[in-house]
């Protein structure tokens, strides 16, 4: 896992509790909302989500699926 990726993980999991952040992670990222969420499932669906909790990896995917399917 290179650092860009560990910093999507370290951001979704530190605002997973509010919902995520989407303004946030535009201006940190540089990623629209569907671009961020997108890099981000796809990260918890690889062997870099097992520094995080099964709980926090599923509540994550969850929001991840709910915006791409909403937004």
């Amino acid at each position: 896992m290179n650092r860009h990726e560990n910093d999507i993980l370290e951001f979704a999991t530190a605002w997973a509790p509010y919902g995520g952040n989407d303004a946030e992670a535009f201006v940190r990222f540089g990623l629209s909302s569907r671009e961020f969420h997108t890099r981000l499932l796809r990260l918890l669906c690889s062997p870099a989500a097992r520094i995080l909790a099964n709980t926090t990896v599923a509540r994550l995917r969850a929001q991840c699926v709910d915006r791409l399917e909403h937004r």
